[in-house]
């Protein structure tokens, strides 16, 4: 699955994961009066755009690796105390000088699960932080119930032989089950240089206007919808809606609404 594609990610898309991100930030993040916040992973800029107009905040800066995403949130997202810049956070080198040290706050939402070394990753993003700075993180992991759904899916009877060329690391290629441990605590955050304030896992919601909304959506987040046959596309998404009501991704008859759990860490550096 290609991250960096534009095409992929859709209005709809863009906003279930605003929406879980919106949530998050509501629950765990308290902006304070001055504050400079870094938005790891920005994407399109939808969060980039509502962490600007919050409370207290001075200025944003969000960073992806994709191009195509900058430009789209240049053009959509801007706002005189938003910047946005090209960056990788698997890659040091990508890292501005001037952003060492630099931020109040740093937010890194729906990322982590597509970094195999996650402590560079993390040591980039406390390098950014100011002492006593708070980073947030919510990861998805292969717990998570949309991952799961997908997974039973490809080895259904009618469907799995359309799948033979799906893995499931196709939806999360590094899990972030390493994040995390049984005591409620990440190792790694603090083999990174901070101090867990919050591990938990937390539940998140959306509600879609409509069933042909829903089934635009469970298009996007099916990675082998395209291996079916049209005249039979139709019968596997009643299908994928079924699985996905089974699995608890989606409840409800009138109003439809998506829900899953993933991992919440905030931490604070030392």
């Amino acid at each position: 699955m290609d991250i960096t594609n534009l095409k992929t990610y859709s209005d709809q898309k863009r906003c279930v994961a605003a929406s879980f991100g919106m949530q998050a930030l509501q629950q765990y993040m308290r902006f304070e009066e001055g504050d400079t916040v870094l938005d790891a992973g920005c994407g399109t800029g939808e969060m980039c755009s509502y962490i600007s107009k919050q409370p207290g905040v001075a200025s944003v800066v969000g960073f992806d690796l994709s191009p195509d995403f900058i430009s789209y949130a240049q053009l959509h997202n801007s706002a005189k105390n938003v910047l946005y810049h090209l960056a990788d956070i698997s890659d040091a080198s990508t890292i501005k000088p001037e952003w060492q040290g630099a931020f109040s706050k740093v937010v890194c939402l729906f990322v982590l699960h597509w970094i195999r070394d996650k402590v560079s990753a993390l040591k980039v993003l406390h390098s950014c932080l100011k002492v006593g700075g708070e980073i947030l993180l919510v990861c998805p992991t292969d717990k998570t119930k949309v991952y799961r759904s997908q997974v039973l899916m490809a080895s259904h009877p009618k469907w799995g032989p359309y799948a033979k060329d799906f893995v499931a690391s196709i939806l999360m290629p590094w899990p972030s089950r390493d994040l995390a441990n049984q005591s409620h605590s990440s190792h790694l955050l603090e083999e990174s240089g901070f101090d867990v304030i919050a591990c938990h896992v937390g539940n998140y919601q959306y509600s879609f206007d409509s069933r042909d909304q829903l089934r635009d959506y469970l298009r996007l987040i099916s990675p082998y919808l395209c291996s079916i046959p049209e005249d039979k596309q139709e019968e596997f998404l009643q299908d994928l809606e079924k699985m996905a009501q089974d699995c608890h991704v989606i409840a409800g008859d009138e109003l439809l609404t998506r829900n899953d759990d993933y991992l919440v860490l905030r931490a604070r550096k030392l």
